[in-house]
Order: structure tokens, then C-alpha cells, then sequence
């Protein structure tokens, strides 16, 4: 398996980003049309206020189990919208089919992003949606879609594999956008997956399930869930020599690339946390279970206080100390070991002695941190993804509407 160019690579599908006035600068739209009906699988956000978008396309893959066409647009989230949101969601549907030529509205995928509460522009998307189909299909860019997608990001997050199949090479490329209100599950995120892969619908969609709890469902910046959030996979067989399901010997090879790719930009979101200034990977090891260790994990990921200390670049390992503490499960401190990057920063539950105060600073100045904190209560283990509070994080989130 080998890392490859993004979107563009894979057979069968056309995607393109533009700017059609949602935001002041900056692409605002995308598309991604498939030659034919793609399998389609995907997962959405938990939040019980739930987007229109989110909606209209749970019920169009639910009635389908195939989508032909996405379109996304960022700047307006369509959320908290009411009757007229769905309504607006749905002509959106069908003016992205009527431009590219699809019989069925419900084969298209709606999703947006952006400040909750307003309305879609509905004639700025018409425009954008136009501009696109200018594009096919001789002009494809993976690059402009990723563009398309984001709204506080401050790059773009797009990645790709290449691998075979029953002999047959293929590829698997995908594209998300997240900064803030990111905790899952999932979080303020949006991420598209492509692929050329024959994978039958109901395979694809336990494949989808698995690699997505083992990356989007690990990152957390700020503890709020978005109420948009959507990862859609599309695998349209371009490239497929037979449909492959999960009892076929190669269908682990199709979900290693598909974890690799889910979690690469799960890091990327990571990374990319508003403000952010630190990656941080919080690994917790020895617990009784692994929901005692993911507990432990998200409560020391999202602690402000863990948080501004690394940011604040300050040795503090009392606060992740006292995170273990409340993290509502039973634990027995002296058993507790905590290394930063492989260095010992507590040592049975007390602080080292091995190293001052100056030598600990030394080592949370690094910009990607590993805490390993070591329960000494079992064999499970949990990571989360995270990164620290800056003051930029205030900022951003104080001015965003």
C-alpha cells in the first residue's frame, strides 16, 4: 500500500470546488459526481439537533444505498432552520441532479457547514452548482474541493492510497474539514471518501463504522458536537474485477487502507484544532477496560486546564493527575505512571525525582506531544487526539457569526 495524490486519482469520479459568494473570499461549493451509482455508506453526528442536510441525506442512502452525486457548501450550516431548511436542502438536492443529469434527486448527498441558524442562499448555490458543471469533466480538482469544505480550517486536509484488490490495483482517497466543535461523535466535522473499490453496500458500511471509531471518534479540541457532522463513502467499482463483501480474504486489505486514510485526516483535524499550536496524542495503557481507558482519555484530553498548561508550554503534570482523578472511575494512584514524549513526569503517583522542574519545561516545548499515562490496573488500552487552548482559540470562536 502506498500513499498516492488525493481525489483525482480515483476512477470514475469528478469533483471541483468554486467560489459562489456564500463567503466573502474563498471556495465555497463542491461537487463530487460519479459516472454511475455509487455504493454508498456513512455516519452521522449524534447530536439531537440534527441539520436538514444531515436529514435529507440519512433518508435518501436509507431508501438507496447509493449516491450518485454530493453537493456541499460551507459559510451557512443550514441548521436550526426549520420546515424551510429542509425545503432548501431538498432543492438543493435537485438542482445539483438537474445540472449533472441525474433522473433521481435521492442519489444526491446534501451537507453544509457553517454558522447555524441562517438560511441557505439558494440563488448563490445555483450559481456555484452551474459553475461546477463548466468543469466536467475535463477539469477535475481534488484541491479546490478540499478548499470548498472548510470554514475555520487553516489548511486543507486531503489524502490518498493506493492498493490491490484480487489482484487488481485500486485507490481509496478522501477529504475532511474540521478546526472546532470537534468531540465525538463525530464533531464538527465533514469528511468525503472515495473509492474505485467494488464493495457492496452493507460491507462498506460496517467497513465505514469500524475505521470511523478508530479515528474521527479519537479527536477532540473542544468537547462540543456539531449538529452536521457526516462522513460519506463512496465506492463506485470503476476499478472492481467482482463485488468483494466482508467474507472475502482481501476485504481487511480494503479496511487497513481505509483506517489509514480516516485517520490520517482525523490527525490533520487534530493538528488543525482552532488555535491549536500543540498536537497532543493522549495514550492511556493498563486500564481494567477499554471504556475505563477511553473514559480516562477523553477526560485528560479535554480538560482546559491540561489544555492551557501545554499551551502555556508549563510542566504541569498535576493537572493531568487530578483529570485521572475525575474521570469517574476507580483508580489507585500510586499505581499511576505518566511519561510526556518517553520522559518519566510522575513516577507511582508522586512527581520524578529524577528531573527538574526546567528539564520537564523543556520537553512539553515540543509541538507534538505523547502522554502516556499507565493506569497499572489491567491489559486495556485508548488514545485520543487533541491539541492544546491557545488565546487564538477565544478569538476565533467569540467572532464567528
Amino acid at each position: 500500500m502506498q500513499k498516492s495524490d488525493g481525489l483525482d486519482i480515483v476512477e470514475g469520479f469528478f469533483t471541483r470546488g468554486v467560489h459562489c459568494g456564500i463567503k466573502k473570499s474563498n471556495n465555497d461549493l463542491a461537487i463530487i459526481f460519479s459516472e454511475i451509482p455509487a455504493a454508498a455508506a456513512a455516519v452521522f453526528t449524534t447530536n439531537r439537533v440534527c441539520a436538514a442536510p444531515v436529514e435529507l441525506t440519512r433518508m435518501n442512502l436509507e431508501k438507496n444505498h447509493h449516491i450518485q452525486l454530493v453537493v456541499v457548501n460551507s459559510g451557512v450550516a443550514n441548521a436550526c432552520t426549520g420546515t424551510k431548511g429542509m425545503e432548501d436542502a431538498i432543492l438543493m438536492s435537485q438542482m445539483a441532479a438537474q445540472e449533472f443529469n441525474i433522473e433521481d434527486p435521492s442519489l444526491v448527498a446534501v451537507a453544509s457547514t457553517g454558522v447555524i441558524g441562517d438560511f441557505l442562499p439558494l440563488n448563490k448555490i445555483e450559481i456555484g452548482i452551474k459553475q461546477t458543471r463548466e468543469f466536467y469533466p475535463d477539469n477535475p480538482s481534488g484541491y479546490d474541493t478540499a478548499r470548498a469544505i472548510m470554514t475555520t480550517d487553516t489548511f486543507l486536509k486531503e489524502k490518498a492510497v493506493t492498493f490491490f484488490l484480487d489482484g487488481q490495483e485500486v485507490h481509496l482517497a478522501g477529504i475532511a474539514k474540521g478546526s472546532g466543535m470537534i468531540k465525538p461523535n463525530m464533531a464538527t466535522m465533514l469528511g468525503f471518501i472515495l473509492t474505485d473499490a467494488e464493495i457492496d453496500p452493507r460491507s462498506l458500511q460496517k467497513a465505514l463504522k469500524n475505521a470511523v471509531d478508530l479515528s474521527f471518534n479519537r479527536v477532540t479540541v473542544d468537547s462540543d458536537t456539531s449538529t452536521n457532522d457526516m462522513v460519506l463513502l463512496l465506492a463506485n467499482g470503476k476499478r472492481g474485477k467482482g463485488v468483494i463483501n466482508e467474507k472475502h480474504p482481501d476485504f481487511l486489505i480494503f479496511q487497513e487502507a481505509l483506517n489509514r486514510v480516516c485517520r490520517d485526516l482525523a490527525k490533520d483535524i487534530a493538528r488543525d484544532g482552532e488555535g491549536a499550536t500543540k498536537f497532543i496524542n493522549v495514550i492511556v495503557q493498563k486500564a481494567k477496560n477499554e471504556s475505563e481507558a477511553r473514559t480516562v482519555a477523553f477526560t485528560v484530553a479535554e480538560s482546559p486546564l491540561v489544555k492551557t498548561a501545554f499551551f502555556g508550554e508549563d510542566p504541569n503534570w498535576g493537572r493531568i493527575m487530578a483529570a485521572v482523578g475525575r474521570s469517574g472511575i476507580l483508580i489507585q494512584p500510586e499505581r499511576i505512571n505518566i511519561t510526556i514524549n518517553g520522559v518519566p513526569f510522575v513516577e507511582e503517583g508522586m512527581g520524578t525525582q529524577k528531573m527538574t522542574r526546567n528539564e520537564l519545561r523543556s520537553v512539553v516545548q515540543s509541538k507534538e506531544l505523547e502522554i502516556l499515562i499507565d493506569l497499572g490496573l489491567g491489559d486495556a488500552s485508548f488514545n485520543v487526539w487533541t491539541c492544546d487552548f491557545s488565546y487564538d482559540y477565544v478569538k476565533i470562536n467569540s467572532h464567528y457569526s
